[in-house]
């Protein structure tokens, strides 16, 4: 998985959240969480079968599904600024790499998009598929 699929798993399933509220309004949290697993566990492009442990595929889901609310639930409570779309998951980014380093993450640069070689720096929280 490299750095860009990161970012733009990221920023589809914060999306996916917002687009969820657009089009039902009526859904509750919890409803629309588990609409939201489904959705992401359904479209995870996984490996070949077997090639990862489930405890992988289950951290990325939940990691995802928990970004989507995010977006489900800022969606509902505040207005659309384009800004806040693009800076929510720079933050996220930059949260998941500071998270990456065994020693000060405050040195090092963060943004997991734009860098180059398209590798990680470190271990991540939830990483293999994408």
């Amino acid at each position: 998985m490299n750095n860009d699929s990161v970012a733009n798993s990221i920023k589809a399933a914060f999306n996916l959240g917002v687009l969820l509220r657009r089009n039902e309004p009526g859904k509750d949290v919890f409803e629309a969480g588990r609409s939201l697993k489904e959705i992401i566990y359904l479209n995870l492009r996984r490996p070949d079968e077997g090639s990862l442990p489930q405890q992988v595929i289950d951290a990325n889901v939940n990691y995802l599904t928990d970004i989507a609310l995010l977006g489900f639930l800022m969606s509902g409570v505040c207005a659309y600024d384009p800004d806040i779309k693009q800076k929510i998951p720079q933050l996220i980014e930059t949260r998941l790499v500071n998270e990456s380093y065994l020693d000060e993450s405050a040195e090092y640069e963060v943004k997991v998009s734009e860098k180059e070689d398209k590798q990680y720096y470190g271990k991540l929280k939830a990483m293999g598929i994408n």
